[in-house]
């Protein structure tokens, strides 16, 4: 409802432009076209995945054994943590970030050990949902580690070694692009989706 009377607005304020009425279209077309661009990109990107995660990791309540192993949360300052994109990616450039996601469909809560760019970052995934991290342009990645922990309980359940699942800028994704790792249950191997979001 709301997506069709922001699209009749456009229009409205298309033919308003062309014929100069006087209504003040003119000075909130470039907002409106950012709007409804941004919009049509939250839909791709949440048709993608399943749910965005709600909760940045940096302030997210930690599984109970989660400490007792040395883990901590390392995401970089410059990083925004999206769960709305359409309001999160407002007034960003988008051909000068990568959107990172992490899809996790294992059925546990996942920390996620990774480098950007070489530089250690760490993560917790919340079961069922995806992880949606603005970086600054990505030009390479790779997965280092994953351990697995009960969502209820807190208690971890298992670790699996990811190093060598790399992502390299120009093979598997474009600086603009959504990218999205789904981590799988059962192959435990990271599956890849790139979404070019301009």
């Amino acid at each position: 409802m709301i997506e069709n009377m922001k699209k009749h607005m456009l229009a409205f304020c298309l033919v308003a432009f062309a014929i100069p009425l006087g209504t003040g279209c003119n000075t909130n077309l470039a907002d409106l076209l950012d709007e409804l661009d941004l919009d049509d990109i939250e839909i791709t990107i949440n048709n993608a995945i399943n749910r965005p995660q709600d909760v940045d990791p940096r302030v997210a309540p930690l599984p109970s054994d989660f400490g007792p192993r040395g883990n901590t949360i390392i995401i970089a300052d410059e990083v925004v943590f999206v769960d709305d994109v359409s309001t999160d990616l407002a007034g960003v450039s988008l051909p000068d970030i990568t959107l990172l996601g992490f899809e996790n469909i294992t059925g546990w809560d996942i920390y996620l050990e990774y480098t950007v760019d070489g530089v250690l970052q760490s993560a917790l995934v919340l079961d069922g949902e995806t992880l949606l991290l603005d970086y600054p342009c990505i030009f390479d990645l790779e997965l280092l580690l994953e351990e697995d922990y009960d969502p209820f309980t807190g208690d971890f359940i298992q670790a699996f070694d990811l190093t060598g699942s790399i992502f390299l800028e120009g093979d598997d994704y474009f600086c603009g692009d959504a990218f999205i790792i789904t981590i799988d249950p059962v192959a435990i191997e990271a599956g890849a989706e790139a979404i070019d979001l301009f």
